[in-house]
């Protein structure tokens, strides 16, 4: 099984210097995959609650990011960066919030970083929890899953035709023309949300589901109730990866019953935890390998 890592956290673990660093170092480490979270603004208070509190090692009762004057990188941005400075590490998304950017623009940017990393992308995305950063941006709060499906059906459209056409509720063309083409076929795109809601957007429309919250104990019902989903929509359900979050306290047994439910592949969200300082970073990373790359290489 593959393990991915997220190390990006908001301050100086999201400068150019430390992403660049730490992508080389997960690189070397055997980390499969280096991926990035999505914030345009943050907020000095929120009304909106964050639905992770207590599960990742961010975010209780606090706002998940305390410090509203951090610096957050943009993913993609982010993903071209780090592509210029590694040669074969997966890059991806957990989570692009997709109904706060325009489908059209943004199925260019990602096919331009795909051909440059030479098939390395996979465009993790989710509907987003923040109202407030929503609203800022102008998106209608109440149809954010909505435009999701809509936008996720824009950019497979782009990236699959030649004579593009495209006609939704909010976006509309026709003999539409995006190159490059993508360097594998398509660009993957997984799915985040631990709802039902979330799993239903996989099964009609996913490559993958980011599993974030779901307790090892409900992790079989949920990829059963998923594969149910899947094949409904005539669509194979083996052939979804599945990617479960996974923290410094995560230990073996977890791990194992994971991949006994269905999980196919780890994140390991280290975001909060890495030291800026070049020696202590890589033995991090080298010890986070050491923990939960290797012994799970040969499942």
């Amino acid at each position: 099984m593959k393990v991915g890592i997220c190390c990006e956290f908001p301050g100086p673990c999201s400068s150019g210097d430390f992403l660049r660093r730490s992508a080389q170092a997960a690189e070397r480490e055997g980390f499969a995959s280096y991926w990035f979270g999505d914030h345009v603004l943050l907020f000095g208070s929120y009304e909106s609650k964050y639905p992770y509190g207590g599960v990742s090692s961010w975010g209780n009762d606090e706002p998940p990011i305390p410090d509203p004057r951090s610096y957050f990188i943009d993913p993609v941005m982010g993903m071209c960066w780090v592509a210029a400075a590694t040669s074969k590490i997966e890059l991806g998304t957990s989570i692009l919030i997709l109904p706060q950017r325009n489908p059209v623009v943004l199925a260019k940017e990602v096919i331009c970083i795909d051909e440059m990393s030479q098939g390395r992308v996979t465009l993790g995305v989710g509907v987003g929890w923040c109202k407030e950063e929503a609203e800022a941006i102008g998106v209608d709060w109440s149809s954010r899953g909505k435009l999701t499906d809509e936008y996720i059906d824009v950019m497979r459209t782009l990236w699959r035709d030649d004579a593009a056409e495209f006609h939704g509720r909010t976006i509309s063309f026709s003999d539409a023309y995006l190159y490059p083409r993508p360097v594998n076929g398509t660009v993957p795109i997984m799915i985040g949300g631990d709802t039902e809601i979330a799993m239903k957007r996989v099964a009609r429309a996913g490559d993958g589901w980011l599993a974030y919250s779901v307790p090892v104990d409900e992790m079989a019902n949920k990829v059963r109730r998923l594969k149910e989903l899947t094949r409904e929509q005539g669509r194979d359900p083996d052939a979804l990866r599945i990617s479960k979050a996974i923290f410094s306290w995560t230990n073996m047994e977890e791990l194992e019953r994971f991949r006994e439910a269905g999980v196919t592949e780890f994140l390991l969200f280290k975001s909060g935890e890495l030291s800026t300082e070049e020696a202590e970073l890589n033995n991090q990373l080298a010890e986070a390998a050491h923990r939960f790359v290797e012994p799970v290489a040969d499942w």
